[in-house]
């Protein structure tokens, strides 16, 4: 149990950084990307990686509308 734990909190972990690295090179690509800066602190991230799942599905769904929108 502990294991599977572990690897929840640590996924959580992954899940946090793909969204700062992807929200950085947005930015860099010049997307329009909201100020999260002062939403996105410690107390965010810790709730991010507790249900990180949730937040998995609407990242998804946003990319894949995203490379819908550009296919057309």
């Amino acid at each position: 149990m502990l294991k599977f734990i572990l690897w929840y909190l640590f996924l959580g972990v992954v899940f946090n950084a793909i969204i700062d690295i992807s929200t950085e090179y947005a930015k860099r690509k010049g997307v329009i990307v909201p100020d999260s800066d002062k939403n996105w602190n410690l107390s965010s991230r810790i709730m991010a990686a507790l249900i990180w799942p949730i937040g998995l599905v609407y990242y998804l769904r946003g990319y894949i509308q995203e490379i819908n929108k550009n296919k057309k």
